[in-house]
């Protein structure tokens, strides 16, 4: 069960000062979403968070409404506003979304990357190492993250901001689900093995070998989510 929507404010959500406050209230509240410090199903009281916050119900009603508007927060006629439960159907979505546009990604990356940018690629996938240990995440948060900022990289590689931007949205959702399954699972170490596959496909320029590894491990990713959080997609 999460924490009040108060405690989580009042722990690590403190008092803002009065610039850009709607993106500052929506930037903690979506990383107490993905921490799961507010759980899925959790009601969210605009009210007592704006107390906690030390600000006006505004910037916490545009803060919730933009939350809303990619999926996480359920916002109910007469009922409430609420955490977002995010259901198999929503991770399959989710999923297809990250390999249409990484696929195509990769594609054209193979063409219009440079060779720096091509192992910069590269070199993230060597940094992600110091966030676990054989099969087991030291730090599954900082992997995460980082792990968002190598793909995002790669989207980037195509060349088209608009498709970064849709991107950008959907792996936010996606974090959401796999910070929802256990971090204590292994698997780090498959996960190595499939960024090296698209790393290196890239590094030679060979577009198969690239949309290939990079389909193989969306796919897998997506089926480990789904067993860890006991979905069926049936």
């Amino acid at each position: 069960m999460g924490e009040s929507t108060v405690e989580v404010a009042s722990r690590s959500l403190y008092r803002l000062d009065t610039s850009s406050l709607s993106s500052k209230v929506y930037e903690r509240l979506l990383a107490a979403i993905v921490r799961r410090e507010l759980a899925a199903g959790q009601p969210l009281d605009v009210d007592r968070l704006a107390e906690a916050f030390g600000v006006s119900r505004t910037p916490v009603q545009t803060a919730v409404s933009r939350l809303a508007e990619i999926g996480l927060v359920e916002i109910r006629p007469r009922r409430g506003t609420f955490v977002a439960k995010l259901t198999a159907q929503d991770v399959h979505e989710l999923f297809e979304i990250r390999c249409l546009i990484e696929v195509d990604a990769v594609r054209k990356a193979v063409r219009l990357a440079t060779e720096e940018e091509l192992k910069a690629i590269l070199n993230r996938v060597h940094e992600l190492q110091q966030f676990f240990s054989g099969d087991r995440y030291i730090d599954y948060y900082a992997f995460l993250e980082r792990d968002k900022q190598l793909h995002s990289a790669i989207v980037a590689l195509g060349r088209n901001r608009r498709l970064t931007l849709m991107y950008d949205q959907a792996r936010t959702l996606i974090e959401v689900t796999r910070a929802s399954a256990d971090k204590q699972i292994g698997g780090a170490a498959l996960t190595h093995e499939r960024h090296t596959a698209i790393a290196e496909s890239l590094m030679a320029r060979d577009s198969n070998r690239a949309e290939a590894a990079v389909e193989k491990h969306v796919r897998e990713s997506e089926q480990a989510i789904l067993d860890r959080l006991h979905f069926s997609t049936e």
